[in-house]
């Protein structure tokens, strides 16, 4: 059972986060929003707290799958408070093979989701949506399958440059999800210089990365150019920055310095249950903000 709403148990902060730090509305299920101890269930009431906690964007995995009037009830609050809407999943068949494969029926069907993605993207103003790359083909080599999906991608993203939209296309490690076909960054940009369209762009997560191959600092710099898109997590476990082994102290003044300004969602667990668990995740990306970071060292 949830703890009931302890909507001042925190005190509110007008000093708004010096970069795009998304918070969402729940991880690996709908309900499991990260602030839902102090804001209750509603979505809209997150929000607002996000807000009050000087949160300038949120993201949420799940928005394709909510009722169509909780999309508009959050796009306009976000509208209200000024707040940016980060990625919302656009593939949600991620577990077999899609766009690996030169199939024409399976195109059309990619630039079909895409379609329905977008109808979500415009009712909360949401202009990246997460795409992934569904499972490798048990027999078909390697370079043929990054051949299927950049020119799948290309289809793909004609239709989302035709809706506004840019497919964030991510690499997951192979460790909690066998059998994914894309999981380097490396790889990732190959594919995404490729296809070479403003509407296909890097999702760079740290945490996928860091369990696969590491580099972090290094590998976001060889990508840069088509990134368009960060997602945050500390490893092992998924939490907040601090708790685990990623120092996101110099990968986020990297950013900054970099220039930056998009959106970094902030994709984990709260490795604490409970309003304290809550507490301790605003905390957390207070410290790794490049502006505390600045300001304590002056």
């Amino acid at each position: 059972m949830l703890d009931e709403p302890e909507t001042h148990a925190a005190t509110p902060s007008n000093e708004t986060f010096s970069m795009k730090f998304a918070p969402h509305l729940g991880l690996l299920t709908p309900e499991a929003g990260m602030f839902r101890h102090h804001a209750g269930d509603d979505p809209v009431d997150q929000v607002k707290f996000m807000a009050d906690r000087g949160f300038t964007a949120m993201e949420d995995n799940w928005m394709k799958i909510r009722d169509v009037e909780v999309q508009r009830r959050v796009g306009r609050e976000l509208e209200r408070l000024d707040m940016e809407m980060g990625v919302i999943v656009n593939t949600m068949k991620y577990n077999e093979p899609t766009f690996v494969l030169s199939d024409l029926q399976e195109r059309e069907r990619l630039m079909q989701e895409v379609r329905e993605t977008a109808e979500v993207a415009r009712r909360v103003g949401a202009t990246h949506v997460t795409t992934l790359s569904g499972a490798a083909h048990g027999s078909l080599p390697r370079d043929y399958q990054t051949a299927n999906m950049i020119e799948n991608l290309k289809w793909a993203g004609e239709v989302a440059a035709q809706e506004g939209i840019i497919l964030a296309v991510e690499p997951i490690n192979h460790k909690g999800w066998e059998g994914a076909f894309l999981t380097e960054i490396g790889h990732a940009y190959l594919i995404s210089k490729s296809v070479g369209m403003p509407s296909v762009k890097i999702l760079y997560d740290f945490w996928h990365q860091q369990i696969h191959g590491g580099d972090l600092i290094e590998n976001l710099d060889l990508a840069w150019d088509e990134i368009g898109y960060f997602q945050i997590a500390d490893n092992p476990g998924r939490v907040e920055p601090g708790v685990g082994e990623i120092n996101f102290g110099p990968i986020m003044r990297k950013i900054a310095e970099k220039g930056f300004d998009g959106i970094i969602g902030m994709e984990f667990d709260n490795s604490a249950a409970g309003s304290a668990g809550e507490q301790a995740v605003i905390d957390a990306m207070r410290a790794i903000d490049p502006a505390t970071m600045a300001t304590a060292r002056s």
